[in-house]
């Protein structure tokens, strides 16, 4: 539908975004004719004299000014009503509230029922093969003549300083020169023959033991026709990287730039890390990846000249070759049936550029972080405020009801309490199954105090109040949606892999949709009391300056540590 707008609202054809391959077929056709997106980027950018130059330049000050013009709006507006006005507001906002509270007649709407739900799994089952010692897990999946590579490594051999430099090299194996051609050379060559190639380090939970394994992984994507310089190009980033000091600089400053911009729409990913590093060991690995300490290693990094980046790039070096040897990978490809004797062969090649060095020693798994309530300060106006749980693994009895628990609190109560009647953009409760995490959360928050109170309140509302039959069943609805969604081909085949390699197994996740479906509003309450009144829970808030001092003012136990991002 938005795609149609844009040409209905300035006299085009509405249909016509939806007639691709027409469009496709258009476009075919004028590149035979010549040099046709030249020439559109010459006449429409290059040579139009239509342009203007908009400069956006902040001030600091905007803020105050709109606060002191609004109050001194209200003063006027509150100096003329009458009392029968203030009666008059006064009787809207208790209809307000009324509104809020009153329950609504889900009956109007259509609905699935439980019985609708389907209890099995859809089996799938790879062609495992062995390529020069690398395992190798094919999945023959009709993907519409489009190959997906997954390659993952340990990233566990990695020590300590190698370790706070894996988000750095997860962005410099994709985006340096390789194999003798530079960075700008590498890049074509990706975007000619790939759909795209990534790496990330995942944290990824085991299903029944209180662990977890640590995946790097580098994927990517290509037509079938585009195999041979697909994987070509992968064995030149895994074996002959090459890492220019200069490109160096521009990564760590692209991405130093990048975290500091985007502050308030990172608040709320830094207050549920930063929340789970106090719980688990999992948790803190994450953080130091994806958190606050990820942050303060990119703001390090950020004050080295291209002179002093010598030993980091040593360092990048030496965590390429721990990870990238060939006993120690595991590929995952998804592709059609008939291409996985093409991938097979190119596979081989791939292997033997890299080196067969024997195992490597592991890092010991991080501590859990200090538990005290933590405060954080950031340039924001808003707060993030996360309350968060220790509660089991996936194959526990408890772990659905506690997964149907978090969509029945956020959909009956924190919606409403904390975003319609509290002003915040989002009220959250999620159970993060594979961990073992209860979350309570608000993003974008004006208030600090008022949402802790309402998470207390949240759970002697699930204790104290009745548990209606149909919120029951829609709660129950909806996680059978969060394990069971709809998969695209290649996450079918990536996501099959890493159940395999951590537990998740076929017989487990249909035991667990079984549990699901059979919660009941005892089971919701028996796991409100042991986990949530009774179990042991963090609270972190990321937020602004002034909201951190003014919950701290009213509440001065709340937090134990207030530091700055």
């Amino acid at each position: 539908m938005f795609s149609c707008l844009p040409a209905y609202n300035y006299g085009g054809d509405p249909y016509a975004s939806m007639n691709f391959d027409a469009d496709l077929a258009r476009l075919q056709q004028e590149r035979k004719s010549g040099r046709w997106f030249e020439n559109v980027i010459r006449t429409e950018l290059l040579d139009n004299s239509h342009r203007a130059l908009l400069t956006i330049v902040p001030d600091p000050d905007l803020e105050e000014r709109q606060r002191e013009k609004e109050l001194e709006r209200l003063g006027l507006v509150e100096s003329t009503l009458s009392a029968a006005d203030r009666k008059r507001i006064v009787d809207d906002a208790m209809r307000l509230k009324a509104a809020q509270d009153a329950k609504q007649d889900l009956s109007v709407l259509p609905t699935l029922e439980l019985s609708d739900i389907p209890m099995q799994f859809e089996p799938l089952a790879p062609q495992t093969a062995n390529i020069g010692g690398t395992s190798v897990d094919f999945y023959g999946l009709p993907t519409n003549g489009v190959t997906y590579v997954d390659i993952r490594s340990d990233f566990s051999v990695l020590d300590q300083k190698e370790l706070d430099l894996l988000p750095l090299f997860a962005r410099v194996l994709t985006q340096s020169g390789a194999a003798g051609a530079d960075y700008v050379h590498t890049a074509q060559r990706i975007a000619a023959y790939t759909g795209g190639v990534g790496a990330a380090a995942q944290v990824q939970s085991l299903a029944a033991a209180e662990d977890f394994v640590e995946s790097f992984i580098v994927s990517g994507k290509a037509l079938d026709r585009n195999i041979k310089p697909f994987v070509a190009i992968l064995a030149d980033l895994m074996a002959r990287l090459e890492i220019d000091p200069a490109r160096l600089k521009e990564i760590i400053a692209e991405t130093a730039t990048r975290l500091e911009s985007s502050l308030a729409n990172l608040g709320f990913q830094f207050a549920i890390l930063l929340a789970q590093s106090k719980l688990s060991s999992e948790g803190a690995l994450n953080e130091r990846l994806q958190g606050i300490r990820m942050l303060h290693s990119m703001r390090e990094l950020v004050k080295l000249d291209e002179q002093q980046l010598g030993p980091v790039i040593d360092d990048l070096q030496s965590i390429r070759m721990k990870l990238f040897r060939a006993p120690a990978i595991q590929v995952v490809v998804t592709c059609e049936e008939a291409t996985i004797g093409t991938v097979t062969e190119e596979l081989a090649s791939l292997v033997e550029s890299l080196p067969s060095a024997g195992d490597l020693s592991r890092r010991p798994k991080p501590a859990a972080q200090d538990p005290a309530p933590e405060a954080r300060i950031a340039p924001v106006p808003v707060a993030f405020n996360v309350r968060t749980f220790k509660t089991v693994r996936y194959t526990s009895p408890d772990a659905p009801a506690l997964l149907v628990l978090a969509n029945y609190l956020r959909d009956t109560f924190l919606h409403r309490e904390l975003r319609e009647k509290g002003g915040a953009y989002g009220g959250y409760a999620q159970a993060s199954t594979g961990a073992g995490m209860f979350m309570l959360g608000s993003y974008r928050d004006p208030n600090i105090s008022r949402t802790y109170g309402v998470y207390d309140q949240a759970v002697r509302w699930v204790l104290d109040s009745p548990i209606e039959s149909e919120q029951l069943k829609e709660a129950i609805l909806g996680s059978c949606g969060d394990v069971d969604p709809l998969e695209s081909p290649d996450i079918k085949g990536r996501r099959e892999a890493v159940n395999r390699l951590t537990g998740f197994t076929l017989q487990e996740r249909e035991r667990f949709k079984q549990r699901l479906l059979q919660v009941t509003a005892d089971d919701l309450r028996r796991v409100t009391s042991r986990y949530l009144e009774n179990g042991s829970g963090v609270q972190v808030t990321v937020a602004g300056a002034d909201l951190i001092e003014a919950a701290r003012k009213e509440h001065p136990e709340m937090f134990d540590v207030v530091e700055p991002v």
